[in-house]
């Protein structure tokens, strides 16, 4: 049996610090892309060119606005599911939920509960990571990732005249732009924060995608990884692929809406050949 995509009943953070960094998010996203459609590419392109830049950038920010919302609304806990009362091979008690806890789940503590294959708390969406919107998380953070690295290279045409050209100063301008635009709050003092927001997006998520990737393709949480007990989930690239972004991951790039069914229902999981199966699944 695979996985059936359940939703949250409550999308709101838990603490304030998650719900600081979603409001950011939330406010940075449509802000730069204002800054890229309607700033920086009617001055770097001409008119054909920007049309193109329009489209392209404004189909990015409704796919990544939708995977964000998508990792918010699916419920990766194990609420609500009907759970054995005893203890099957590769379980474990829960103390927290007081409940049975398939393998590879873990208790999250902001969340008040079991996430089946927890990768770990998002502290920009305000939710866990799990089984059920692991996909629209890595697939926001790619997105995310192309979308940064283009706009900064867009933008390196574009800023400099606003900083007064290349020199120590403007660099230095570019490194601190939350302060420079509290000290000299203008439009070019905006430009340069929104400049610098890029490149520095651009930096984390580059760290991000190298380091999820690498766990992507190994079948691997954060915390199997970090106590080295994710070997035994992984059965080759391709099938981890699909473990993570599902049957069809090939579309799930296109729109977070369309369908892409996961080998795994978060229950029972296979182990590498010659091991002994977790509950294994039937055709």
């Amino acid at each position: 049996m695979g996985y059936s995509i359940r939703f949250r009943k409550r999308f709101m953070p838990r603490s304030f610090a998650d719900l600081s960094a979603m409001v950011f998010m939330l406010l940075a996203i449509p802000s730069v892309y204002w800054f890229e459609v309607y700033v920086v590419g009617p001055t770097i392109y001409n008119r054909t060119l920007n049309i193109l830049h329009v489209i392209v950038g404004t189909y990015m920010v409704i796919n990544i606005i939708g995977n964000f919302m998508a990792v918010i609304a699916v419920d990766t806990s194990t609420q609500g599911l009907v759970l054995p009362s005893q203890v099957p091979p590769g379980w474990h008690v829960c103390a927290n939920c007081e409940s049975t806890a398939p393998p590879r789940s873990r208790h999250c503590i902001t969340c008040n509960a079991c996430v089946m294959k927890k990768e770990h708390h998002c502290i920009f969406t305000g939710c866990c990571v799990g089984l059920g919107n692991h996909r629209y998380f890595y697939i926001f953070l790619f997105l995310m990732w192309g979308s940064t690295l283009y706009c900064s290279f867009l933008n390196s045409f574009f800023i400099w005249p606003y900083v007064g050209g290349f020199n120590m100063w403007a660099f230095v301008r570019l490194v601190l732009p939350g302060v420079w635009l509290l000290l000299e709050p203008s439009l070019d003092t905006l430009y340069a924060f929104l400049f610098s927001i890029n490149v520095i997006g651009f930096l984390f998520m580059s760290v991000l995608m190298y380091y999820y990737t690498g766990l992507l393709i190994m079948n691997m949480t954060t915390h199997e990884n970090n106590h080295r007990k994710g070997q035994k989930y992984d059965h080759g690239r391709e099938h981890n692929i699909k473990v993570t972004l599902g049957e069809r991951w090939y579309w799930t790039w296109v729109f977070p809406t369309l369908s892409s069914p996961l080998p795994y229902d978060g229950l029972d999981w296979s182990l590498q050949s010659g091991e002994k199966s977790v509950r294994p699944k039937t055709k």
